[in-house]
């Protein structure tokens, strides 16, 4: 049977869609892992590892096995694609809660310090390179103008300029959080979330067309990567506000 380090990238795909399964309910635990043996041709415990490390890491706590290091950048990639951002931090975070546990593990058993060093290097190329294929409409290029917008420019798909001075005074006015359900990543994360928010136009500029003059405050909304991608699931994208009614109606009570 292979070992953990053996798993091809079709392979580790099979197994976090299972993973995912279990998470949405499709599947049981006992159900996924049997089908991950067959399919894969592995152990319990590594069916098990793949099974595992899925939740954790969309929480951020810590999973006990090990992933390889192909495992690792598949599943945060993969979680990115599907929930942004937000929920890529707490998968770094998780990875590292892994590592700095089997570090403390292997240390005590060996006698001596050990570093997992090929897996802390992953973890920080993913850390310092977010995909750049994650686009939203209104998050554009950044031109020094006096708060002027429009001039269509090709990275990925047509985006818009914006001018960073008044993404800046948005979110001076604003906050650095988000506007919609409060998140603040310097709270969370610390140093390694401070200063970092997306900034909505609240007017779909798309539609637009020509340069205009924008007013940061009016215009203008601090939101978190995941509320972000929320407002333009539909198109035009929905307004604030109704994303916070959303929000306080999902986490009330029934009445």
């Amino acid at each position: 049977m292979p070992n953990r380090e053996d798993f091809n990238e079709e392979e580790v795909k099979i197994a976090y869609s299972i993973a995912r399964d279990v998470v949405r309910g499709k599947l049981n635990d006992k159900a996924a892992e049997q089908f991950l043996i067959e399919k894969l041709n592995t152990k319990p415990y590594t069916a098990q590892t793949f099974i595992e490390a899925y939740p954790a890491m969309l929480a951020g706590l810590l999973y006990k096995k090990t992933l390889s290091d192909l495992a690792v950048k598949i599943y945060v990639e993969a979680i990115t694609a599907e929930y942004g951002l937000a929920t890529r931090a707490l998968a770094l975070q998780a990875v590292l809660e892994n590592i700095e546990f089997w570090e403390k593990n292997e240390s005590k058993r060996r006698g001596k310090p050990t570093v997992r060093k090929s897996q802390r290097a992953l973890r920080q190329k993913l850390l310092a390179s977010p995909p750049e294929t994650i686009v939203y409409p209104d998050e554009v290029e950044m031109s020094p103008k006096a708060y002027v917008e429009g001039a269509v420019s090709q990275v990925l798909v047509n985006r818009y300029e914006r001018d960073r001075d008044a993404r800046d005074a948005a979110i001076a006015h604003y906050g650095c959080h988000c506007y919609v359900c409060g998140f603040d990543f310097g709270k969370v994360y610390g140093a390694l979330g401070q200063d970092f928010i997306h900034v909505h136009h609240v007017i779909d500029i798309a539609t637009i067309g020509a340069e205009y003059h924008v007013d940061p405050i009016e215009d203008l909304r601090p939101v978190c990567p995941n509320c972000h991608a929320m407002l333009h699931k539909t198109t035009p994208a929905m307004d604030v506000n109704e994303l916070r009614a959303v929000i306080t109606a999902s986490v009330l009570p029934d009445s």
